[in-house]
């Protein structure tokens, strides 16, 4: 045998040696890129697919701070909104003692503790909770961002009080509250 048939093999062998690197760092580039795609897809559909409460959104804010009543009304004159207000100054005590923020909306316009509000923020938040402009609603957002009862706006505020005292997080509060001898107010 020559010289030349000799280093054929070794040369045949390093080439299929380098091909066969050039393929595996190939599919492991193949493979990196579907791993990425595959978190990519991942990432895009857990934001796609979030509950509203996670969403980002005009009440972002208050999760785990606040609990939100939602009073809806075609009209600032409505005769429900109007004693939803008186009572809810009445009982401006029990609506802090609760960590309850007040919303109102009416047509386009809306107030958030008496301010007003962004129209583009009514928006959304007629969106969010499915009301339209002619409806008369309270809605309890609770702390966790969840919608936790929707009521006619003529309901008593005296149940969404009953409602929130009855919620865990609430009890938690009248046991820590009660065992510094702080005052809790009744609904």
């Amino acid at each position: 045998m020559t010289k030349l048939h000799q280093r054929e093999p070794q040369t045949t062998l390093a080439l299929k040696g380098r091909h066969h690197l050039e393929a595996s760092y190939t599919s492991l580039c193949l493979r990196t890129a579907i791993d990425r795609m595959k978190n990519l897809l991942v990432a895009i559909l857990m934001i796609l697919l979030a509950p509203p409460a996670v969403m980002a959104d005009a009440l972002d804010q208050h999760q785990w701070q606040d609990r939100l009543l939602i009073l809806a009304a075609p009209s600032a004159e409505h005769p429900a909104l109007q004693s939803q207000r008186t009572t809810i100054q009445m009982r401006r005590d029990a609506i802090e003692d609760r960590d309850l923020r007040i919303y109102e909306l009416i047509g386009n316009h809306g107030l958030r503790d008496g301010e007003p509000i962004e129209a583009e923020d009514v928006a959304e938040l007629r969106e969010r909770f499915g009301l339209q402009h002619d409806d008369t609603l309270m809605i309890l957002v609770g702390l966790d961002g969840g919608e936790k009862r929707r009521a006619s706006l003529a309901t008593p505020l005296s149940e969404f009080f009953l409602e929130i005292d009855a919620m865990p997080m609430r009890q938690a509060d009248i046991k820590t509250k009660r065992a510094a001898g702080m005052l809790v107010t009744e609904p």
